[in-house]
C-alpha cells in the first residue's frame, strides 16, 4: 500500500503554502510527513514522494541521502542520534555510544532485537555547551553520564 495513501489533503494543504510552479518546495515536509508514519524513507516511498512533489526520484534521493533526520533504513521505536563532533567526542560521546550499545544491547547499525532502540552517530546537534549530546527521536539530552543515560532511556517504553 501507497505510504502516502489517503493523505492527498495534507499533501494540497502543504503544497498550497508555495506558488503552483514551485511543488517542489513541498519536499522536505511530505518526507518528513513519510518519515512520522513509516519511521523511515524507503526508496519505494522515495518515488511515492517524487511523483507527488514533481521530481525526480534521483532528486527525492539527494535530499534524503543529505539530511540526517531522514532514516533510510528501518529504525527502533525510539532512535538515538549522537552528536560525534569534536566538543561532544572530547566529553565523552564514543563512550556514551557504546555504554548503550552495551547495555540496552544496540547494533550500531540497525534497531535492537526488541525494536525498542536504534542508534547512529551523527553530525553536530547544535548542543555544544551541553556536550555530550544526543537525541531520542526529536528531544535533546545533554550533560550525559551512564546514570543519566538510564534516566532518560528509561522513561521510553
Amino acid at each position: 500500500m501507497p505510504v502516502l495513501e489517503g493523505r492527498q489533503e495534507d499533501i494540497e494543504k502543504i503544497c498550497a503554502k508555495y506558488p503552483p510552479e514551485n511543488r517542489r518546495s513541498a519536499l522536505l515536509p511530505v518526507l518528513w510527513m513519510v518519515q512520522e508514519k513509516e519511521g523511515w524513507v524507503s526508496q519505494d516511498s522515495m518515488r511515492e514522494v517524487a511523483d507527488v512533489v514533481g521530481v525526480t526520484a534521483a532528486e527525492v534521493y539527494e535530499v534524503v541521502s543529505f539530511y540526517t533526520m531522514f532514516q533510510q533504513k528501518p529504525t527502533g521505536r525510539h532512535h538515538i542520534a549522537f552528536c560525534q563532533t569534536l566538543s561532544c567526542a572530547v566529553c565523552g560521546a564514543y563512550e556514551a555510544i557504546a555504554y548503550i550499545c552495551e547495555k540496552y544491547n544496540v547494533p550500531k547499525h540497525g534497531p535492537s532485537e526488541d525494536g525498542r532502540f536504534s542508534i547512529e552517530a551523527v553530525e553536530c546537534i547544535g548542543a555544544c555547551t551541553e556536550a555530550p549530546a544526543m537525541l531520542v527521536g526529536e528531544t535533546l539530552h545533554g550533560n550525559l553520564t551512564p546514570e543519566r543515560i538510564d534516566e532518560i532511556l528509561s522513561n521510553c517504553e
